[in-house]
């Protein structure tokens, strides 16, 4: 699977749940698109299915980082909006996040100036306001995401 089209909001949930039965310890997640594309309420679904309480979890655009330590992986949530084409990661403090305790999601990725160096996963969302549909396009790096890929898809296709 390379794409999936989310016609309504319960779509989004049921990403976000599908993924959090997959998501691991150490994954990233790398989130682009329009502003207002549904990149928070994605992360706050996936944390809904790692046991977070949804209402939590806001966007992190100014205090750039959110951690969600109580639910069955934590969750660093980031947010390179502010910091924009200059983002660095060491700059921020994610190093720490990388050692593989956490899943990091990170929204507004196209502002990293380079490859994060490990296994992702890279999620854009574009909006067809017309349509009311958003399109999330997946691409990977590395091989981690290959097969949980295939089981995302059957995951969608269940529910």
């Amino acid at each position: 699977m390379n794409q999936i089209v989310l016609r309504r909001i319960e779509d989004t949930r049921k990403l976000g749940l599908c993924m959090a039965g997959l998501v691991k310890a150490g994954d990233i997640l790398l989130l682009s698109g329009d502003l207002g594309a549904g990149k928070t309420t994605l992360t706050r679904f996936l944390a809904q299915g790692l046991g977070i309480d949804e209402r939590e979890v806001t966007s992190p655009t100014f205090s750039i980082i959110h951690e969600y330590r109580h639910g069955r992986i934590p969750v660093a949530h980031v947010d390179l909006y502010r910091l924009g084409k200059n983002a660095e990661i060491s700059d921020i403090g994610l190093d720490e996040y990388l050692a593989g305790d956490f899943i990091i999601i990170m929204e507004w990725a196209e502002f990293l100036p380079e490859s994060i160096g490990k296994d992702c996963l890279y999620m854009n969302i574009r909006m067809d306001r017309e349509c009311k549909t958003r399109t999330v396009t997946f691409r990977q790096q590395g091989q981690s995401w290959k097969e949980r890929l295939a089981e995302l898809e059957r995951c969608m296709k269940q529910h």
